[in-house]
């Protein structure tokens, strides 16, 4: 059992990365929060997971705006179907200006599109590429060690409790429930 475990340990070393930096071309904030908590377990690096992630999340924002920009005619069959998007995106744009390049990057839904909307609008691609690293590295910074040092407080959570472990399940179970419902209430909005 036990070399098994390793044998786990060692593939998800080697391969970890990997999945990671794919997932977060995708601008997928899941794969970094993993990635931080793995860490904090000691399964990864905090460290090469930040910039593994960095270098995902601006390859792939900066792939789809240069798609938006040299394929607009295929870009735009795409888009048809949400043009409600496009259109808040490009208010957006008019509104927050620079701001929206690193507040996207936490918006579900739009954190995609936006990189696309730059790349067909006349926005100036240098200054967008430029902007995008920073705001990439961030975002990887930010969400890697929030998820890295908020495993930790609960990974002491638990070893101190550990004594009434049948307990920690309903926790977790309403901790759940309850960003369920923040989640859900704020989200209509």
């Amino acid at each position: 059992m036990q070399e098994a475990i390793q044998s786990f340990q060692d593939s998800f070393q080697t391969w970890g990365y990997l999945i990671l930096f794919l997932y977060c071309m995708g601008s997928g904030y899941v794969g970094i929060v993993i990635a931080g908590i793995l860490s904090s377990l000691g399964s990864m690096d905090i460290g090469i997971s930040i910039v593994v992630a960095f270098l995902g999340n601006t390859f792939g924002s900066s792939v789809l705006a240069l798609l938006g920009r040299y394929q607009k005619a295929d870009i735009l069959k795409y888009f048809s179907k949400h043009r409600r998007k496009v259109a808040l995106v490009h208010l957006w744009m008019k509104r927050y200006g620079v701001w929206l390049i690193f507040i996207n990057k936490y918006i579900y839904g739009v954190k995609t599109a936006v990189p696309i909307v730059i790349g067909l609008s006349k926005y100036d691609l240098r200054k967008f590429l430029i902007l995008n690293a920073i705001a990439c590295a961030i975002w990887a910074v930010l969400i890697g060690m929030v998820s890295f040092f908020a495993s930790e407080v609960i990974k002491t959570i638990f070893v101190k409790v550990g004594d009434i472990g049948y307990v920690m399940p309903l926790v977790f179970a309403l901790l759940v429930l309850v960003v369920w419902f923040l989640l859900k209430r704020f989200g209509e909005k």
